[in-house]
């Protein structure tokens, strides 16, 4: 699998794009949308999804920040990392996506997922 996108979970999606557009040149990819905007960022996207408070993040148990592996065969890779010891939660679908997620060995959420770039 590749490395797809990483997602940041923020309180403030806008202030996020500008930050990013304006420091480091990368473009919106479709239309700006306060809940969730990605941006390209090379090979891999940078996307910022939409999270209450500033602090509410750090409340879930995680960093704030979710690296996205993207693959065509989502149960298929569910169940290799499965088989290698790696709790994985079930598989959610929203439209055509397939995605799942599971924790690295310092607690820091990754998912795998079937959207497209």
């Amino acid at each position: 699998m590749d490395l797809d996108r990483v997602i940041i979970f923020t309180g403030d999606v806008r202030r996020m794009v500008d930050f990013y557009a304006a420091a480091f040149g990368m473009t919106m990819i479709g239309e700006f949308n306060p809940e969730w905007t990605e941006m390209a960022s090379g090979r891999s996207n940078i996307a910022f999804h939409k999270f209450g408070s500033k602090g509410e993040a750090r409340d879930r148990g995680d960093d704030g920040i979710k690296l996205v592996f993207g693959t065509t065969d989502v149960p298929g890779e569910k169940a290799r990392l499965e088989s290698l010891g790696i709790e994985m939660t079930k598989i959610f679908t929203f439209g055509d996506i397939q995605m799942c997620d599971g924790s690295d060995p310092d607690g820091r959420r990754f998912q795998i997922s079937s959207r497209g770039r």
